[in-house]
């Protein structure tokens, strides 16, 4: 029995390692410098922000560096403010950095986003992405949202939206509900398929766009018929 039990006890330890190891938990690397990027490009452009260790980076600004892959973003934890306008990306995972206030995504070729752990959020530019879904139900503090020229079906809101600028031109979107969106100031829905468009909650609403739609024969309304 005993025997049996000096066997039995290496394989249960090489299981609990395996386990371990199979659960995805990342390493902690002491310096940024040790950090093993998949894209040197990405590499490059942290190394500019000439901060040590990875809790100091607050701000990335990688616009134009033709980067591919930014899996290494979860260990920048202490990001409030990210730009990755105009690179090579297909895919980003944001659920690692709750306190970003600031990201631009724009001219990528995203296919989707989770924004499920960004609250603090403000603003968001993702324009010319491939997108067909966007779900801000977890981002009450955005104030600027910018998603035009993507794929997008559908939008959902948060219940207590504080968006102030709205652009979605050149979507596939067919119905839009603003409703909880009473800070509203700027509006862009040009080139959708929209059937309707209700403003009623929108009483701050001080600039529309919504010519290109199926709704008023493609015609934008004059303002006397949508200002509150």
């Amino acid at each position: 029995m005993s025997s049996l039990f000096s066997r039995t006890l290496p394989l249960s330890a090489i299981a609990i390692v395996c386990t371990s190891l199979l659960s995805g938990c990342d390493k902690h690397y002491e310096t940024v410098d040790a950090i093993p990027f998949a894209d040197q490009n990405f590499r490059s452009c942290v190394l500019e922000a000439n901060e040590q260790y990875s809790e100091d980076i607050t701000e990335l600004d990688c616009d134009n560096s033709d980067i591919k892959s930014v899996d290494e973003l979860k260990y920048f934890e202490n990001l409030r403010e990210l730009s990755l306008k105009d690179n090579q990306l297909t895919t980003i995972d944001l659920t690692n950095n709750p306190e970003l206030r600031q990201v631009n995504l724009a001219d990528n070729e995203i296919q989707s986003l989770d924004l499920s752990e960004n609250e603090n959020l403000r603003s968001l530019v993702v324009t010319e992405n491939e997108l067909e879904t966007l779900d801000i139900r977890a981002n009450p503090k955005l104030e600027k949202l910018l998603a035009g020229h993507n794929q997008l079906e559908s939008l959902v809101l948060s219940k207590k939206s504080r968006l102030t600028r709205l652009a979605l031109p050149s979507n596939e979107l067919s119905t839009l509900d603003l409703s909880t969106a009473t800070e509203l100031e700027l509006l862009n829905v040009m080139d959708n398929d929209l059937t309707e468009l209700d403003l009623s909650h929108n009483t701050k609403l001080t600039t529309l766009i919504e010519q290109g739609n199926k709704m008023n024969g493609g015609k934008q309304r004059p303002a006397s018929e949508w200002a509150n």
